[in-house]
């Protein structure tokens, strides 16, 4: 009696299991298959080109921010119609020196503000001209001399948010190898799948653009925690569509390692968890409001991250064979589903032996964000 007792909470908590697992793995299955389509969004050549305000975000002035303005300085757009500034925590005298003379405009932000959100409404209220369109970046990202045009033909389309294909061009090491291949299942499934679908793609902190207007108006209503989480909860509470432009790329070149990984996913974990107790009280009243694109916002943040649902779901299969081989066999059903997720998303760049080894460190990073969801409380 004792075992069938056991045996039938067992199977009820492994069928209440399985059914999440499996509502997460089918939401990410769906757009990773139609992310495998390419996008099709060309927008009109125009001969009017608005103003642009390119403001970067830096710790301090070291040679990534030199790299960024290269890449700006280089662009096939008229040099009156765009500017850029600098919001800088740690500004030394000789750079200070250096920028005065230059046609950048540097702000030192107040060094005990940790928060970029804070950083940017400080630095915007430092600015008096008016303009079309801001470009929020940070230092150590680098663009193609088109950048600029395409933005203001997106922009003069109609597009009032944008976020670019966000990149990492430093492949050097196994954690910035993996990093950069999330970083692109990220682009398959939340931006290029969620387009094609007709869903807003999600913002990433960077390559991004904004009607000038609504952003100096709306970052006072960021609060400290999510900046680009709390963003997209404004857009899409507005009824505002955030395109992407895949073709568009913004490079990230900074180097990687596996504590700036892990305090990457420490801030990302408190950003999410923190934005989802504010909104998802909202999901009724914005399901029937027929505002999906916000309730798919906030499914999309209730979902675990795919790495912790891949190990969660192998380690189920596993341990159910020693337990009741009956009950693993649509665990290791699932578990193949979520690994066609993962094929689905990966660009062909990655099909490759360097990409193999490097996941053999994929334990490592996954032990670390897993103490991560433990730790978040305290950022």
């Amino acid at each position: 009696m004792e075992y069938k007792v056991w045996h039938q909470l067992l199977t009820t908590a492994d069928f209440i299991l399985f059914f999440l697992f499996m509502c997460a793995v089918g939401y990410l299955f769906i757009f990773a298959v139609f992310s495998f389509k390419k996008q099709k969004v060309n927008f009109k050549k125009t001969n009017k080109k608005y103003r642009f305000l390119i403001l970067f975000t830096a710790r301090k002035i070291d040679e990534n921010i030199y790299k960024s303005l290269d890449s700006f300085y280089n662009q096939d757009f008229p040099d009156h119609n765009f500017d850029i500034a600098i919001a800088a925590r740690k500004v030394s005298d000789s750079a200070e020196k250096e920028f005065d003379r230059s046609p950048v405009t540097l702000i030192k932000s107040p060094g005990d503000e940790r928060f970029r959100s804070r950083i940017l409404e400080y630095t915007l209220k430092k600015i008096h001209s008016d303009y079309d369109v801001i470009v929020i970046m940070k230092a150590g990202n680098t663009v193609d001399s088109d950048f600029l045009e395409e933005i203001n033909k997106a922009y003069h389309s109609g597009v009032m948010a944008v976020q670019t294909h966000f990149t990492s061009k430093n492949l050097k090491s196994n954690t910035a190898i993996l990093n950069a291949l999330s970083q692109e299942i990220n682009n398959s499934i939340f931006r290029r799948g969620h387009v094609n679908l007709g869903f807003s793609a999600g913002l990433i902190g960077s390559g991004m653009a904004f009607n000038y207007e609504w952003f100096r108006k709306n970052i006072s209503k960021v609060k400290k925690n999510g900046l680009t989480k709390q963003l997209e909860t404004l857009l899409l509470r507005q009824g505002i569509f955030i395109e992407y432009l895949e073709n568009i790329y913004t490079y990230d070149e900074r180097k990687g390692s596996s504590s700036k990984h892990s305090e990457g996913r420490q801030h990302w974990y408190s950003a999410k968890f923190y934005s989802l107790g504010k909104v998802i009280t909202e999901l009724p009243k914005a399901f029937l409001a027929g505002n999906f694109d916000f309730c798919d916002k906030i499914i999309q943040w209730i979902i675990p991250s795919r790495f912790f649902l891949l190990f969660t779901i192998g380690i189920f299969s596993i341990v159910l064979i020693f337990i009741d081989w009956i009950l693993c066999l649509k665990w290791f059903g699932l578990l193949f589903v979520i690994l066609l997720v993962f094929d689905l998303s990966i660009p062909t760049k990655f099909h490759n032996t360097r990409t193999f080894f490097a996941l053999f460190s994929l334990p490592i990073l996954f032990l670390s964000n897993f103490i991560n969801y433990f730790r978040f409380g305290k950022k």
